[in-house]
């Protein structure tokens, strides 16, 4: 019941309720005027029907006295039937009629067929059949009447109705407009004067709003938006004051996150970057101290790496981190950022030195790296401090970057020394292809030059001299070609001018014409492929010079959207079985096929035609480009 009457209170019930009720009223009315006029229909109907009864009544009566009219008698009293048929089975009405009148009605139906028909039809006439058709014609015309009295009072009711629908709809209307005035338009005119007067100025201005239907719910909800729109004009200077402080701190934040992460960018040792980095840190989170404790590779215990405002004395004790700071290794198990209040800790050695000094909350965070826990973060607090969320999360993200910081730097710490191992391999592969066996060829010549001269062969002894000459004059050259080699700048000059000057400084050294010929279509060769590709051309007119005992080399460069190096000689030629059975063991094509293979290329040695010559091919595809 009560959710009933709740149903009530809201404006759209009441509404759609009302709508109901009048549509309901509409509906009834009309459909009993219909009924109400079906029934006047009937009623002519039947008048009209007892009219047509009466006419055939007369002419049957008429017809009687004459014999020679039997056939015409017939058809009349068949017409007679057929209307009082249509008058019994009410064909021409469409709802039932009053009991009065059926019982009337079938009086007269059997009236006719026991007591007029007989007579009418009768051989001998008979002096009062026109006197009992008039008795029942007078008969019809009560009936009639009786019709007529009922149609009269469907009439009067139809006359009703009307003036009833008319007086109920203009009453209604009042009604319906006294109604919406109350619950609509009235709510909605205070309503629109209170917006009025809000969006003018009058913030103290609230809605009488009273019940729990739709306009007053949004007036109470106008009157919660002017007590919210009133307290923060009311508050407005401090909440832009404290806006402006929020503001500034997440500046500040900003400013400090920009500044550690500008720092770590640069290019510094990796101790500098520690270094600077703790002092930025403790400033911006407003520490007394701070101290950074990383892991060695090589060892697991935590090591001392950076202090700021540290006191001489408590660096001693943070050195020796194992023997006592056990909330680092519980910050480093918990991986997240942990508070420490010192006068609550475990008092164990460095614990009391901190306490000693004045400290009483640590605040550590652990610095993860991508596969292991790299070392902890102690910033040193003089007071109970509490670290904000916001401070915290700005901690955590500045050790974040030195995380990323401290792995890239190993990273390239590696790379650098994986690079320095990778030259040298090759620098000494270059050694022993040339310096290396020279000094071998030598050592047997001077083994030559004893034996001669303790045999006094004078001959073999000249032999020794001028080949130890030969060969001195040769380790010359390759030493000389290796240190001009090392000092090759070619990063520091176009891909095209570098071939240039290692063409020019082979012919220089090996008195031998070479020609270059360029096509220049593609895309810049990066400084990693330059450098490779040059070193292959170097190599490549090394062992021009070494071996091929050739008068001129052409040198070709087709940069299309594929590269395509070729350094051909017209020297002796290389036996390219040989070359297979030895291509282990050959260090200049190893050092070749090795630094084609770091740029993605390949590299092709084989004999250049049938009558000699060399012809090296290096071939870089787009892809790989």
């Amino acid at each position: 019941m009560q959710r009933i009457l709740r149903a009530f209170t809201s404006l759209s019930t009441r509404l759609l309720l009302l709508t109901l009720l009048w549509v309901s009223f509409i509906v009834v009315s009309v459909g009993y005027t219909m009924l109400l006029n079906w029934e006047l229909e009937a009623s002519a109907a039947t008048v009209r029907t007892v009219g047509e009864l009466r006419h055939h009544a007369y002419r049957c009566g008429f017809l009687a006295h004459d014999d020679a009219a039997r056939a015409d008698l017939r058809a009349e009293i068949d017409a007679f039937n057929v209307e009082m048929n249509r008058l019994l089975t009410g064909s021409e009405w469409r709802l039932p009629r009053s009991p009065e009148i059926e019982t009337h009605l079938h009086e007269l139906e059997a009236s006719w067929r026991r007591d007029i028909m007989p007579i009418l039809l009768a051989d001998s006439g008979e002096e009062n059949r026109l006197s009992q058709v008039n008795l029942y014609v007078e008969r019809l015309s009560v009936f009639s009447n009786q019709v007529e009295e009922r149609r009269n009072d469907y009439l009067s009711q139809l006359q009703t109705i009307q003036w009833l629908v008319i007086v109920l709809a203009v009453g209604s209307l009042f009604v319906i407009m006294v109604l919406l005035v109350k619950w609509v338009i009235h709510p909605l005119e205070i309503l629109g004067r209170g917006i009025f007067l809000l969006s003018n100025g009058r913030l103290s201005q609230r809605l009488p709003m009273r019940g729990e239907d739709e306009i007053n719910l949004i007036g109470v909800g106008f009157n919660h938006m002017a007590d919210r729109l009133q307290d923060l004009y009311n508050n407005l200077e401090r909440k832009v004051a404290d806006k402006t402080e929020a503001l500034e701190v997440q500046n500040r934040q900003l400013e400090d996150l920009y500044g550690a992460t500008s720092f770590l960018s640069h290019q510094r040792t990796m101790n500098e970057t520690l270094e600077g980095f703790v002092e930025r840190t403790k400033r911006a989170l407003d520490a007394d101290a701070a101290a950074l404790f990383l892991r060695r590779e090589e060892e697991p215990a935590l090591r001392l790496e950076a202090t700021s405002e540290v006191e001489a004395d408590i660096v001693s004790e943070l050195e020796s981190v194992k023997d006592g700071p056990n909330f680092l290794e519980q910050c480093l198990a918990r991986g997240e950022t942990i508070r420490i209040p010192l006068r609550f800790a475990d008092p164990r050695r460095m614990i009391t030195a901190l306490r000693a000094k004045g400290y009483e909350t640590v605040y550590c965070v652990p610095v993860r790296g991508t596969n292991a826990q790299l070392g902890v973060l102690a910033l040193l607090y003089r007071s109970p401090l509490t670290l904000g969320i916001p401070r915290v999360q700005l901690l955590e993200s500045l050790v974040t970057h030195l995380s990323v910081a401290i792995e890239n730097g190993q990273l390239n710490e590696r790379e650098r020394l994986y690079a320095v191992v990778q030259e040298r391999q090759l620098m000494a592969r270059g050694l022993h292809d040339s310096i290396a066996q020279a000094l071998s060829y030598l050592n047997l010549q001077v083994q030559f030059l004893t034996s001669a001269i303790e045999k006094k062969d004078d001959a073999l002894r000249d032999e020794s001299l001028a080949a130890i000459r030969t060969g001195l004059q040769e380790c010359y050259d390759d030493v000389r070609e290796l240190l001009l080699n090392f000092r090759e700048r070619v990063h520091k000059e176009k891909f095209i001018d570098g071939v240039r000057t290692v063409i020019n400084r082979f012919e220089a050294q090996a008195n031998v014409e070479a020609s270059l010929r360029v096509v220049e279509r593609g895309p810049e060769l990066t400084d990693r492929q330059k450098v490779q590709v040059i070193f292959i051309i170097q190599e490549a007119l090394s062992n021009v010079r070494k071996h091929a005992r050739a008068s001129h080399v052409n040198v070709v460069v087709e940069n299309y959207d594929d590269l395509r190096v070729v350094v051909e000689d017209d020297g002796v030629g290389i036996d390219e079985k040989l070359v297979e059975s030895r291509k282990g063991r050959h260090v200049g094509l190893s050092i070749m096929s090795e630094r084609a293979s770091r740029i993605g290329a390949e590299v092709t040695v084989e004999r250049a035609s049938e009558e000699g010559g060399t012809r090296v091919v290096l071939f870089l595809a787009a892809k790989d480009r």
